[in-house]
């Protein structure tokens, strides 16, 4: 049963993947499930599971393939899926979680070539080595990290997928403005966010369970700060380009209610900022899209300022 078909009050059954799951405790002192399930299109719903058991909170973990009974309800003009049943899928079953977990359209080796090669072009052998030190350091885990738990690229590879596309988006922009230091550009996007793997636990399957302490706590705008400054200590970074990556990853949020507490200060890291913003929004943007008929209007967004998208009727 897929889910973009379901209907308010319809009963359901079939094979959903569990992209999150927190563990709450009702007003009674019992424990329910807040989940997110996804099905094989990856068209996403809201699951609850009520009076959950001890051993349910260790089975039914994020990552974790399942089959589902239950009913489709509506929730604050929602739809959710109230499960009634639940079991892990077994080899009698006939499917594969693979066809359940959204990756990434483009070859793991192929981009982080593409960015280990940029990164060998730099000129600066201080922007090189720093930038090459921390990016390598966690090459393994950007092979299967998404950028976000739940918003952009939150999907397995997400996060290397949205350095690669940015990436991408800024070789195109320093054309246009020859002034643009392409080093300081590139090692910003390749490093802007790579604060994050330390900010939220991720299986190998790209779900985010939780964020870490540090995340919580420090965010990961705070983590890479004190990333760069151990490592460009460590290999005696020019003190001058190292504030100015500093800064590029402190700024890119661009507003202090988003974690930035300085605006960009500088024309690298202005770039940097709206090509973020660029490719967060266009990813956004093509997978509310895809989930709607064209000449409809997809639900309010708030990824997008809550904006609803109108999907064009015409190639």
């Amino acid at each position: 049963m897929k889910i973009k078909s379901v209907q308010k009050g319809q009963d359901y059954l079939g094979f959903l993947f569990i992209k999150s799951q927190m563990t709450k405790t009702a007003t009674n002192g019992s424990r329910y499930f807040n989940m997110v399930l996804n099905d094989a299109d990856f068209d996403e719903i809201d699951g609850k599971k009520w009076d959950v058991k001890p051993e349910d909170e260790e089975i039914f973990t994020n990552g974790k393939l399942v089959k589902i009974k239950g009913k489709v309800q509506e929730f604050n003009n929602r739809l959710q899926l109230i499960v009634e049943k639940m079991r892990l899928v077994d080899e009698t079953d006939e499917v594969s979680i693979n066809d359940f977990i959204e990756t990434v359209p483009v070859d793991i080796d192929e981009m982080l070539g593409y960015i280990n090669d940029t990164i060998d072009d730099f000129s600066n052998a201080d922007i090189a080595a720093i930038t090459k030190k921390i990016f390598g350091d966690q090459t393994a885990t950007l092979s299967y990290f998404p950028a976000a738990k739940k918003h952009h690229h939150a999907i397995k590879g997400g996060l290397l997928y949205h350095t690669y596309s940015m990436l991408r988006i800024g070789k195109g922009l320093v054309g246009i403005y020859p002034f643009i230091n392409k080093d300081l550009l590139y090692a910003g996007i390749i490093l802007h966010d790579i604060g994050k793997i330390n900010e939220m636990v991720s299986d190998e399957n790209g779900s985010v369970s939780d964020y870490t302490p540090e995340g919580k706590l420090l965010g990961h705008i705070t983590q890479e700060i004190v990333e760069l400054e151990l490592v460009g200590q460590s290999l005696g970074t020019d003190p001058e380009v190292l504030m100015m990556l500093k800064h590029m990853i402190l700024s890119h949020h661009y507003q202090p209610e988003f974690g930035s507490p300085k605006r960009p200060m500088f024309p690298e890291a202005e770039l940097l900022h709206h090509i973020d913003m660029i490719d967060a929004r266009m990813y956004t943007m093509e997978q509310a899209l895809n989930r709607v008929e064209p000449g409809s209007f997809t639900e309010p967004n708030w990824s997008l300022d809550g904006i609803s998208l109108y999907r064009r009727s015409f190639e």
